[in-house]
């Protein structure tokens, strides 16, 4: 027999953000399993829908608000510039009690905070202390976020990939095209996407053709760990 090596399929890690904020988020809870789905604290939906998630078997993450220098609003309890240590982890400990049963966290906007290496320490002292991983959104090229998560012990990613940073037509099937692509040449990526019913309608369509790509869909916690090795492919020696 002759044997190749084993392989493993690329693996895209998708997140469904801003989940809580709208009774519409519900439909977010009839995507694959593995879809990472995160949950705003402090909102309408956010803790009811997150126990729903959480009796479904699924990965959890807490969207920790932060503000940003646009002019939207992250909402309640974000975590601002100028607010001491205390103020920053009294605002991290609330959201989590509102949002039980996470394996992680990532920031909500968050572009006039990320940057900050002492906010962003000691939101990483909490995550620390709780065994809570982070995922870096990303909102700003600045963000600090990911490198203070690194020194303060905290297994930590990176998003790679905004599956609707706008709502234009053809957003959704250029970025999920960039996100295959990236999938394919490294051999993971993570993507975040937001529970708008045409990004839903989107993901009901194109999830179950990943395989057809040789892309395994998983959960974000997956990603920090080795891949699963495929056996490869035998044939009989002629």
């Amino acid at each position: 027999m002759i044997s190749g090596v084993a392989t493993a399929s690329p693996r895209l890690a998708l997140i469904i953000d801003d989940v809580g904020a709208r009774q519409s988020d519900r439909a977010a809870l009839a995507l694959p399993h593995d879809v990472t789905l995160a949950f705003l604290p402090h909102t309408p939906w956010g803790r009811e829908l997150a126990l729903q998630a959480w009796r479904q078997d699924r990965e959890l993450m807490l969207h920790l608000p932060m503000a940003t220098t646009g002019p939207k609003s992250p909402g309640p309890w974000a975590i601002e510039p100028g607010q001491d240590r205390w103020q920053v982890q009294y605002r991290v400990k609330k959201a989590l009690a509102d949002i039980p049963f996470v394996s992680g966290v990532n920031n909500h906007m968050g572009s006039a905070v990320t940057p900050d290496a002492d906010r962003m320490a000691w939101v990483m002292e909490v995550l620390t202390m709780k065994g809570l991983y982070f995922v870096d959104s990303l909102t700003t090229s600045d963000s600090n976020a990911y490198e203070q998560a690194l020194a303060w012990g905290v297994t930590a990613i990176k998003r790679d990939v905004f599956l609707d940073p706008d709502r234009a037509p053809g957003t959704l099937e250029r970025q999920w095209e960039e996100a295959l692509a990236q999938a394919l040449r490294t051999g993971e990526v993570v993507v975040i996407g937001h529970p708008y019913p045409e990004t839903l309608a989107f993901l009901d369509n194109v999830l179950p053709q990943l395989a057809d790509h040789g892309i395994a869909l998983v959960s974000l916690s997956a990603l920090f760990n080795p891949p699963v090795l495929s056996p490869p492919p035998t044939q009989s020696a002629r």
